[in-house]
């Protein structure tokens, strides 16, 4: 007898991926320590308070096979509304003994814990033994390993996490879903498809925080391996787009996702110098990701955004990364999200102070460079961005609204998170011709003409 496929499986019986969550508990978290040896009540009572004043809903924590995070770690968490995701990376990815996964894994559902993610990146050569990687059939292989654990998962009351991806990949990672989906359909698993929650790694990479958004749909010059000049991919932060559009053509519908991290890394370089990108780049690149989470701009799959990373050992090959460095001040990155959390409505709360009154066909300024405002200070990355804009001697460049309208043409220079539509509707009504650039100049794009 042949196999239905994942599609005709699909069809046949309806999968209805709603997320056991509340609706409050989405939002922005982080990527605790990224080793298991900081679970003491020190190490909790420490965090905790910070983690709260961030607004955190979320907390990814990293686990090992032979240990559970202690519950005197955990259930404060809970308590204090904060999500937590265990993932265990076992590395090399191999098949593990269900019976020995039970015990740990029904500790944690007991306990509370939603979420556990076993293996990571299994679309990567260094996941797997020496030699298994280049062998054909990887992504039936890996299901051969996953599937016994996200049935103990389900027996255990946990949901069953496809764990994340590297994003590209050596072996390409929209591919090696779609293979992997289908080889779970072969294998007559739709009891976990059903119930199936997929992990996600979701880093902003060099690029601006809207690299990739709209999916393979938007960007279909992009292949796998290949992305043009002036096309995008998934190796930015809105990877969920193009795996969203993977799990619809096989499975007919989304499941819910989790990010494990993501964001702008504070290492992060340029592609073309290797040189490290500034301090402002990591601040204003992550603000306007959680500014879209804490506005809902973000597909209703993704439950949430954890960003990479809290913080780290100053020994750990991942210091660099921490939005708390040992010993030293907290990046910028983490004033701007406090501020967010105590007040998720702040993006464009000052619109309605704004009010445009010149409305003038005769307006005094030729051309007005208009650049967000943040309250750590101006931001470099956008500054570069307008560089090239004021040269022109009848250009003026600034902060302000008011002015703005007095120009016959404005460039809002940032995404929709940091100039909100809603300032440009006000600036086309004030009788403004309207552009707006974010990320990359070729992208200069006239919205009223």
């Amino acid at each position: 007898k042949v196999m239905p496929s994942a599609s005709e499986v699909a069809t046949q019986h309806k999968v209805t991926q709603t997320p056991s969550l509340p609706e409050s508990s989405a939002g922005v978290g982080f990527h605790y320590h990224p080793d298991s040896e900081h679970y003491r009540s020190q190490d909790l009572a420490a965090w905790l308070p910070e983690l709260q004043s961030l607004g955190a809903r979320w907390l990814t924590v990293h686990g090992e096979l032979g240990r559970a995070i202690p519950e005197v770690f955990l259930a404060p968490l809970l308590q204090a509304g904060i999500t937590p995701i265990v993932h265990i990376p076992v590395n090399p990815i191999q098949s593990l003994d269900p019976d020995d996964l039970r015990g740990l894994l029904r500790a944690y559902a007991n306990w509370g814990v939603q979420y556990v993610v076993v293996f990571d990146r299994a679309n990567m050569r260094e996941s797997w033994q020496s030699g298994v990687f280049d062998q054909k059939q990887l992504p039936e292989r890996f299901v051969s390993c996953w599937l016994p654990v996200a049935r103990a998962q389900m027996e255990c009351g946990l949901r069953p996490v496809l764990p994340p991806l590297q994003q590209g990949g050596t072996y390409w990672d929209t591919s090696f879903y779609s293979a992997v989906l289908q080889s779970l359909a072969d294998n007559g698993a739709q009891a976990v498809i059903d119930r199936l929650v997929i992990g996600v790694y979701s880093f902003a990479g060099p690029h601006p925080p809207d690299w990739g958004r709209g999916g393979n749909a938007a960007w279909n010059a992009s292949r796998p391996y290949l992305t043009p000049p002036g096309s995008q991919d998934q190796r930015g932060f809105w990877s969920f787009e193009w795996y969203a559009e993977v799990f619809e053509e096989v499975l007919g519908e989304v499941p819910p996702m989790i990010m494990l991290a993501g964001g702008a890394r504070r290492i992060e370089t340029y592609p073309s110098t290797g040189l490290p990108k500034d301090l402002a780049w990591h601040t204003t690149c992550n603000a306007s990701i959680a500014r879209a989470m804490v506005a809902g701009h973000l597909p209703d799959y993704m439950l949430n955004v954890n960003f990479w990373l809290l913080c780290a050992a100053p020994e750990s090959q991942y210091a660099g990364d921490a939005w708390f460095p040992a010993g030293a001040e907290p990046l910028p990155a983490a004033d701007e999200l406090k501020r967010l959390g105590l007040n998720p409505t702040r993006v464009g709360k000052n619109a309605g102070r704004d009010y445009v009154e010149s409305l003038s066909s005769q307006k005094p300024l030729r051309h007005y460079v208009l650049l967000p405002s943040f309250d750590w200070g101006p931001s470099e990355w956008h500054w570069q961005l307008a560089r090239p804009l004021v040269r022109d001697n009848e250009t003026s460049c600034g902060y302000s609204l008011e002015a703005a309208a007095k120009a016959e043409r404005v460039t809002l220079v940032g995404g929709e998170n940091e100039i909100g539509v809603d300032l440009a509707r006000r600036l086309q009504q004030a009788g403004c011709q309207v552009s707006r650039v974010s990320g990359d100049l070729s992208n200069l794009m006239t919205t009223n003409n």
